[in-house]
């Protein structure tokens, strides 16, 4: 049984997937994203519907990840980061912390 979710990751690969994960901090939040996505092939299946679709995979590249905070119903403390776990803030400042 799943605990609550202390956080919810969006990780931008060929497809976006949205998981809700347990974890301390960010970077955790995101390395458990993708342990639940990738530990075993993939989380998601992809169903090719469209006419002449023979096939759909996802291309095993994270490109970022958008961290959301369970419980922070106005976003004040999601953030976005890299591929690389490094923040992204784009031109979103985080020195109000």
């Amino acid at each position: 049984m799943m605990s609550e979710p202390t956080h919810f990751v969006q990780v931008y690969a060929t497809v976006r997937v949205k998981l809700a994960v347990t974890a301390a901090s960010h970077e955790d939040a995101m390395r458990a994203a993708d342990a639940a996505l990738f530990a075993r092939r993939f989380g998601v299946r992809l169903i090719p519907t469209a006419e002449g679709a023979l096939d759909a995979d996802y291309a095993e590249e994270v490109t970022g990840y958008l961290v959301d905070e369970a419980g922070d119903t106005e976003y004040l403390r999601s953030a976005n980061y890299g591929q690389d776990y490094a923040p992204d803030w784009g031109m979103r400042s985080r020195s109000s912390e």
